[in-house]
């Protein structure tokens, strides 16, 4: 797992997208904090003011950058260079192989979705900006959706490059579920005045659960469907997964 995850570390896109990720949305989610009241004027600082953090669009553009660039050529890779044969020849179940996996994309994904999450609350907090209470609240709830999209990431990303030995088509699969179909759902969804079809979004799908637990208004779809859709292709994806070395490590054999 560290020899992967320093591999990875060394590579100037994941460089970039960990430099460029966590860096301008933590930013920009204190920056927003510290001028809330003359953006933002009318909107009370509770629990919900911390929606506005989670619902910042480039935290989605750079976890889909990260999975596309580390986690889409995970498995790939190791099929491109014939190492997959090689790992699943030793004395290792194919979980043990794809929890090594998870074990570098999943935190490398997490520092772009967790850490805005729960820095900006750590910092108003520290500063007064807002009571002590809601800061600890809007960490755990920060963390708490952090994770979540980092899982659905990791897991998806792994499906797909284990469905390929090219890390490209891997790559432009992540950014294809997050804007070929997440966009175009949006786009029609307003266009056809039908809100279920944001249910395609994974993005959409993350905003509605952000809503629910921060206490922002609920518009519009419902935030419980949208965590289930959510959990539901995380858990299917890693099943998928699994089996998918299942048979790999059948035809390599």
């Amino acid at each position: 797992m560290f020899t992967g995850l320093r591999r990875e570390l060394k590579r100037p896109s994941a460089i970039f997208a960990i430099a460029a990720g966590t860096v301008l949305t933590t930013v920009i989610s204190i920056l927003l904090v510290f001028f809330a009241s003359l953006f933002l004027q009318g909107q009370p600082l509770d629990l919900s003011f911390f929606y506005n953090t989670a619902s910042n669009p480039a935290i989605l553009f750079f976890v889909t950058l990260m999975a596309a660039v580390v986690g889409s050529g995970l498995i790939a890779d190791d099929r491109s260079s014939m190492a997959l044969t090689l790992y699943l020849s030793r004395p290792i179940t194919q979980a043990d192989y794809l929890l090594a996996k998870a074990s570098i994309v999943g935190p490398l994904v997490s520092m772009i979705s967790v850490l805005p999450l729960v820095i900006t609350p750590i910092v108003a907090g520290l500063l007064g900006l807002f009571d002590g209470t809601v800061a600890l609240q809007a960490m755990g709830a920060g963390l708490a959706l952090g994770l979540l999209l980092a899982g659905f990431y990791t897991a998806v990303s792994l499906f797909l490059s284990s469905l390929t030995s090219r890390r490209g088509y891997a790559a432009a699969g992540v950014f294809a579920i997050t804007f070929g179909i997440g966009l175009p759902a949006e786009l029609l969804a307003g266009g056809l005045n039908e809100p279920s079809l944001l249910y395609l979004s994974p993005w959409q799908c993350f905003l509605a659960v952000a809503r629910g637990i921060y206490g922002a208004p609920q518009a519009p779809i419902d935030w419980a469907p949208a965590l289930a859709i959510l959990l539901a292709v995380t858990v299917v994806a890693s099943l998928a997964t699994y089996v998918r070395m299942r048979m790999l490590e059948v035809v390599t054999g």
